[in-house]
């Protein structure tokens, strides 16, 4: 029973030096805040990083950012505030500081480290790839720059991971544009549209399904064609097959372009 008092008498005074520290230091952070000199803000906020404490970090970081404007300290101003917002998860804002850090500062000591994580907050912004890609674009463009610029730097490898991410990510946009063309029974766009996926994303996981809709799509805007232009019309369905067999001959879909692909060789007459 003595021991167990005394292990609780011992938390309740750790807690209570914790709860100490916090107060202090809240009280400090508010001081300074309001009224402590640039040196004061700088090294409080410096703290706040080191606490993991991001929130009060930027605060302090972006007040403090134009007022260092042309002096060596901003440098490394710019990195923390980068790495603060990048630690709260705002990647637009990150990606911003890190590239302002590669343009102000063109022979910094973090200009690898800062090109690579711009690139790398783009890949963060991306979104879904039902929704708009403009980040995605971006996040390609930039981790290619990145490759192009350290073709030796042991980050390259993992940007051409993310870009081949990214791709990916673009291609399921662009097949998922097909088969929206394909379930309105636009038959002729989705063909489109799935050819032109092929492409532009030869390496796609998802390449077998996409060739096995381009031939399905051909074949139906075939059969709803007028007389005089279904024969041009199942000769692309033969074409397509033609493609399919030579690198899925084996697909699950086999037996269903063979059906496409013998119809449109009688209709095709």
């Amino acid at each position: 029973m003595h021991m167990l008092f005394v292990k609780k008498i011992h938390i309740l005074l750790v807690l209570s030096m914790l709860l100490l520290s916090s107060c202090a230091y809240q009280k400090e952070y508010s001081q300074v805040s309001r009224s402590g000199t640039l040196d004061e803000k700088y090294n409080f906020a410096v703290k706040a990083y080191d606490k993991q404490d991001y929130r009060k970090a930027v605060e302090l970081f972006e007040e403090l950012v134009p007022l260092y404007r042309g002096k060596d300290i901003l440098e490394r101003l710019l990195y923390n505030v980068a790495y603060s917002y990048f630690y709260e998860k705002d990647y637009f804002m990150s990606a911003y500081y890190f590239r302002s850090l590669t343009r102000q500062f063109p022979n910094s000591q973090y200009l690898e480290e800062a090109s690579y994580m711009s690139a790398y907050c783009k890949t963060l912004e991306s979104p879904d790839f039902r929704l708009d890609q403009t980040a995605t674009v971006e996040a390609i463009k930039q981790l290619q720059l990145f490759i192009n610029y350290y073709p030796n730097s042991r980050r390259s490898e993992e940007a051409g991971k993310l870009i081949n991410d990214m791709r990916e990510k673009l291609a399921l946009k662009a097949y998922n544009v097909a088969n929206m063309y394909y379930r309105r029974s636009l038959y002729n766009a989705a063909s489109i549209a799935y050819s032109n996926f092929l492409k532009d994303y030869p390496e796609s996981n998802v390449r077998e399904q996409a060739l096995y809709m381009m031939i399905k799509s051909r074949f139906l805007y075939a059969e709803n064609s007028i007389k005089e232009k279904q024969s041009e019309r199942y000769a692309k369905v033969i074409e397509g097959y033609e493609a399919f067999l030579r690198s899925f001959s084996d697909s699950k879909y086999r037996k269903e372009v063979d059906k496409y692909y013998k119809e449109s060789k009688l209709k095709k007459i």
